[in-house]
């Protein structure tokens, strides 16, 4: 090898370590930075012609990116609920801007609900397919939407369930009769009562009548189906006739649709026949409705479920965020603020999973990725570095004074 090939072999290793110490620099940059996944350099060599005995062809060193994309950063506790981690292989999707058109992938959980309800993170939207109120998809994962979380200001809970623990006196006289109430809600959070009398009408035997449905104002606000039960007790005061019972609503007022109520007297509910006394004894009647709440958050499930929060106590599904996977994350092209665009060396991401489907990890709420860089590994590649291009310049100083004394040699 000539000197000026010595001189160009230092050359590329000056502008190899000179890559290699930027990549260090960008990483220590970023390693309180969300998600971000450190860098690395790889180094490849060069020569310039087929090997010979009285002949070295070295020609230097190239280098190349090495991304750690699928390395996985520590998870950590936070505050805010929609700050959001994944645990384990996938990608957030996301959009750049409510329409945008293109599909982006994203470890950075650093969500917020915009002005307009939906989560962002900065300019980009959080993708995902809506659901019903039981939590299934009716919308479609593999084409996901922006994900809105405060679809109703307000929210109510009509009643579909009511339990009733009491005890009917065994000492009553047939025909004895004995009157309460209970309260239900219709969908849109309207409340109503409902009178409910029990009448002996032979030993263990009790007959179970439902009123018709009024406001608190008494106005007539619908009617239930059946009016009346039939219930029996075995010589212990135990109940013997269905401890479950479907009630069909139908309001009259025209706010909503038919709804109906299953009625515990046996289970949840506790309706027994004792001698305790002459008067019926009620431990409580207790329903699950509830007058409209306001909106108060979200609350994120394992699964990616995104639940509305309303001061009722209400948590209504509306979302499943989409996960996407790659065959090579690595090989994702990185662009700012954490984001990466699908690659041919990436390859195209499989269909769009929900959390903890399809090999993807599950969802962790309040909680954010760290950066995958560990400073002390970087701080020794920097020091190797830095030594590697000491001893390039080396090189180039040592030639140079070789050159001048040729030079001097010939004059």
């Amino acid at each position: 090898m000539s000197l000026a090939g010595a001189m160009n072999t230092a050359v590329s290793a000056l502008k190899a370590q000179s890559q290699a110490l930027s990549m260090i620099s960008n990483n220590l940059a970023n390693s309180s930075t969300t998600g971000y996944k450190g860098v690395s350099t790889s180094f490849s060599s060069l020569v310039t012609q087929q090997f010979s005995t009285t002949s070295y062809p070295g020609g230097g060193v190239t280098t190349s990116v090495r991304q750690n994309v699928d390395a996985q950063g520590l998870i950590s506790a936070t505050t805010n609920n929609t700050d959001l981690a994944i645990d384990g292989n996938g990608f957030f999707v996301v959009t750049y801007g409510q329409d945008g058109k293109e599909d982006f992938y994203t470890r950075d959980g650093e969500f917020s609900v915009n002005k307009e309800g939906y989560l962002v993170l900065g300019n980009y939207y959080l993708q995902g397919a809506k659901t019903d109120t039981y939590g299934k998809i009716v919308g479609n994962i593999a084409n996901p939407e922006p994900i809105k979380v405060n679809i109703n200001d307000k929210q109510a809970i009509p009643t579909t369930t009511e339990a009733i623990k009491a005890n009917l006196p065994s000492t009553a006289a047939v025909g004895a009769t004995f009157s309460t109430s209970m309260e239900v809600f219709d969908a849109q959070g309207g409340a109503s009562t409902v009178s409910l009398t029990f009448e002996k009408t032979a030993a263990n035997a009790w007959k179970l009548s439902f009123g018709n449905l009024t406001s608190d104002g008494g106005a007539p606000t619908g009617t239930i189906s059946p009016t009346s039960l039939s219930l029996t007790f075995d010589g212990n005061g135990k109940l013997t006739s269905n401890a479950t019972e479907t009630l069909a609503l139908t309001w009259t007022n025209g706010s909503t649709s038919p709804s109906s109520i299953k009625l515990d007297l046996g289970k949840e509910g506790s309706l027994s026949q004792q001698n305790t006394g002459t008067g019926l004894s009620i431990t409580s009647i207790v329903g699950d409705g509830a007058v409209p709440g306001s909106y108060t958050g979200v609350e994120i499930g394992k699964d990616g479920t995104i639940f509305a929060k309303y001061d009722n106590g209400l948590q209504v599904p509306i979302s499943k965020m989409a996960i996407a996977t790659f065959p090579n994350p690595d090989g994702l092209s990185a662009m700012s603020n954490g984001i990466y665009a699908q690659s041919s060396s990436s390859g195209k991401h499989d269909i769009y999973h929900v959390a903890g489907d399809g090999g993807t990890g599950i969802i962790k709420s309040s909680s954010l990725e760290a950066s995958n860089v560990d400073t002390g590994t970087e701080f020794t590649r920097m020091i190797v570095a830095q030594q590697a291009y000491s001893a390039a310049s080396q090189v180039i100083s040592t030639a140079k004074d070789m050159y001048s004394s040729l030079i001097s040699a010939v004059r």
